[in-house]
């Protein structure tokens, strides 16, 4: 090969090889101009434009863009959201709400005021780390037939209800704090698919969450309390939804279930200290219960409704009521902070099974076990807190998914003084430490006035035992121990005892259903602004819209090389057939 022949075929692997390194390039790049187009491109919005400007700036912007709110104070804000938007601030922005329409929002034909309202073409959006009080509007937030909306890190405070969900799909509401409605803390309408998760709502005016006609929803690990009606209510109709590791406290009612209720779940909620409130507009005897099933209630069939694994505790009426014309409905297994069927405080119009609390010792060291009404382990259970003596020290434990750990490293050639706080009451317990690994000692007990005590010794493998919901109502007891026994209030007392306040006990009942809201009832402004609290500022990454997919062109390049190659091996031996003739 001459010095000609071979200086080309260089020239050509150098040339393929740049353009190879071009393509690659202009492959990134017009991602990365896709993605800035799209979902990265962030606009800074300050508190000198007017709500107009900023309207101006949502309408105009590209789907996927950001706006982050910078400036502490926003005033008359009442925002449509109409495209894919990442609304954030990561300065603890607090926007004031307008009590008018705009002009947009009155061209949409909308007839509530609202801070923010998120229409049908703003699938995608977030809202994020912002203060919005709405003590001048009917809403904080209004999420309004569209999917895939989340509503996360905000404070919402004040309105007819804070954040208001109707016609959705795939609504996620998480880790907000929302409080000081004139009605409902957060209203769910018309929604499927949802999560709800994760947040603190309170000193709403009716219910911290109301629910109508829901489907696959879900409704977990919520903090609710010191609203004036119900913890949570569900109204309507109610399929397939889950509400479970809520802490509902401090409420009218804890759970509140008046819908006609098909393959629901109402599993592991802590339902504590709701109060009795004669001028309720429920009426007195509807109000002080953990968990109340209202005169709307039906469900049958193999989609029954099932409540099980809760904890009903030191409310005011009853742990559990039914609606007084109701038929009889059959609880699953609950624990009501008692060992004596006569102090649970289940009303008549409920069936329930007796749950019991054991000690139990494995390597010498002593934990609490929840087991059912068949002795069998409880592995999946609400969060509860209790207190146990020990040989005279007080510890305070918290019971996670039906046990808890007491204290380590006893001594297992002496006996211990055990005593466990249930239901106000201690009970003494025939405890013994156990030194060998595996071993599982479980005692049973009776209150620490009576010197007599049962004990039981089990293998260690029942821990392993599956929980079901079988029970028999058999309404016997033996040594402090109620096995499948039907649960009712004391006959003998005029009073509910050490699990729930003196009230004289009324078998009447009212129907509150009409006073509830239901989505429709105007409950009035709250007559005076709210003064939102500064917190701390929350930020998230905005969603990533799906790239374009980028064409491999390795095995072209390979090809063209090839190729050249090919034609310049051809052409040196042309050349070498011509210089022989």
């Amino acid at each position: 090969m001459d010095k000609k022949v071979f200086s080309i075929f260089i020239f050509s692997l150098l040339f393929l090889f740049f353009v190879s390194s071009v393509s690659a390039v202009s492959i990134e790049d017009n991602n990365m101009t896709s993605l800035s187009d799209g979902s990265n491109t962030n606009q800074n919005i300050a508190n000198d434009i007017s709500n107009d400007e900023i309207q101006s700036k949502f309408d105009n912007a590209k789907d996927g863009d950001t706006f982050v709110f910078t400036d502490k104070e926003y005033n008359d804000i009442s925002l449509v959201v109409d495209k894919k938007l990442n609304i954030l601030s990561k300065n603890a922005s607090i926007v004031y709400s307008s009590d008018k329409l705009t002009d947009k929002a009155k061209n949409l034909g909308l007839d509530k005021t609202f801070g923010f309202y998120f229409t049908s073409k703003s699938a995608g959006s977030v809202l994020s780390g912002i203060t919005i009080v709405a003590s001048n509007s009917d809403c904080g937030v209004i999420v309004d037939n569209t999917k895939n909306v989340l509503v996360k890190d905000n404070l919402v405070v004040g309105g007819k209800n804070c954040i208001l969900v109707k016609n959705s799909d795939k609504i996620t509401v998480s880790d907000n704090y929302i409080s000081k409605a004139s009605q409902n803390g957060l209203q769910l309408k018309d929604v499927k698919n949802s999560l709800v998760s994760k947040n603190m709502i309170s000193y709403n005016g009716l219910s911290g969450i109301e629910t109508s006609n829901i489907y696959y929803c879900n409704i977990t690990n919520n903090t609710v309390h010191h609203n004036n009606l119900n913890g949570i209510s569900t109204f309507n109709k109610s399929s397939h939804t889950l509400i479970n590791r809520n802490n509902v406290f401090e409420n009218t009612n804890g759970i509140y279930v008046n819908s006609t209720s098909s393959n629901d779940v109402v599993k592991t909620n802590s339902l504590t200290n709701n109060r009795k409130d004669p001028r309720s507009s429920m009426g007195g005897f509807e109000t002080g219960n953990g968990f109340l099933l209202g005169s709307g209630f039906k469900s049958s069939g193999s989609t029954i409704l099932k409540v099980e694994y809760n904890y009903l505790a030191h409310n005011e009426f009853y742990q559990a009521k039914n609606y007084w014309e109701n038929e009889n409905f059959e609880l699953g297994q609950n624990w009501y902070d008692s060992n004596d069927p006569s102090n649970t405080f289940v009303c008549p119009r409920l069936l329930a099974s007796l749950m019991n609390l054991d000690t139990l010792s494995i390597s010498n060291t002593l934990s609490l076990q929840l087991r059912d009404s068949s002795g069998r382990v409880v592995n999946e259970f609400a969060t509860f807190q209790t207190n146990v003596e020990v040989d005279g020290n007080r510890y305070t434990v918290t019971v996670n998914d039906g046990q808890a750990t007491v204290v380590k490293d006893l001594d297992p050639t002496v006996d211990h003084d055990v005593k466990v706080e249930i239901g106000g009451q201690y009970y003494k317990y025939d405890f013994h430490a156990s030194g060998e690994k595996g071993e599982s000692i479980d005692s049973k007990s009776t209150p620490s006035s009576d010197g007599q005590s049962g004990s039981q010794n089990n293998d260690g493998n029942e821990g392993t035992s599956d929980v079901n919901g079988n029970s028999n109502y058999q309404g016997n007891s033996q040594g402090g121990n109620s096995s499948g026994s039907h649960v009712a209030n004391s006959q003998e007392s005029g009073n509910y005892g050490t699990n729930s306040s003196n009230i004289p006990s009324q078998d009447t009942s009212d129907n509150g259903h009409d006073a509830l809201s239901n989505g429709d009832l105007n409950a009035g402004d709250s007559g005076s602004g709210e003064t939102a609290k500064e917190g701390k500022s929350f930020e998230i990454v905005p969603q990533v819209t799906t790239s374009k997919e980028l064409t491999n062109t390795s095995g072209l390049i390979v090809m063209c090389i090839l190729s050249i190659m090919g034609l310049l091996i051809y052409g040196y031996r042309s050349r070498l057939n011509k210089e022989e003739f």
